[in-house]
């Protein structure tokens, strides 16, 4: 006979782990931002070689190459990048847990999972994994930045 005392562990054990999100809903409203993340940064994490993307190395070269990751509803992305003059798109699902992300492309690839940061108030994300850190800007604020660098100082 099950007791009234042990409902409430039941009912926690019944709601999914997803449920508990290590994000706030504003952070969560960035990531899903229908303009999607511009890949700003790539490069290894720390021990070992340093090495960076020539493309993504922290200034923007968007006449070479580009990349926007859209996070979608329903968990799926889209990734669109723009690299030695070709166009390549990859999409999937992902599936964030806590503050862990992982993507499963449109092959059941699996890429990660990465430990996800994102801060508001820079609105940069950050996805790292012991040997990989990547750096993105939400687009909308990129592009306030690249036009910012362009126009002419007054």
């Amino acid at each position: 006979m099950l007791k009234l005392a042990h409902l409430p562990l039941i009912a926690l054990i019944s709601v999914p782990l997803s449920a508990f999100q290590d994000f706030s809903a504003e952070q969560l409203k960035l990531l899903r931002d229908p303009g999607g993340w511009e890949y700003i940064f790539m490069g290894t994490n720390g021990g070992g070689m340093q090495t960076q993307h020539t493309c993504f190395d922290g200034h923007p070269h968007p006449d070479e190459c580009s990349g926007v990751l859209t996070f979608r509803p329903g968990h799926t992305f889209v990734q669109a990048t723009f690299i030695q003059h070709q166009k390549v798109a990859r999409r999937g699902k992902y599936q964030l847990d806590g503050d862990q992300l992982t993507f499963f492309d449109e092959f059941g690839t699996q890429d990660g999972p990465y430990t996800v940061a994102i801060h508001p108030k820079t609105k940069i994300m950050t996805l790292d994994m012991p040997q990989v850190h990547i750096q993105l800007e939400l687009h909308s604020q990129y592009v306030a930045d690249l036009n910012a660098k362009r126009a002419p100082a007054q």
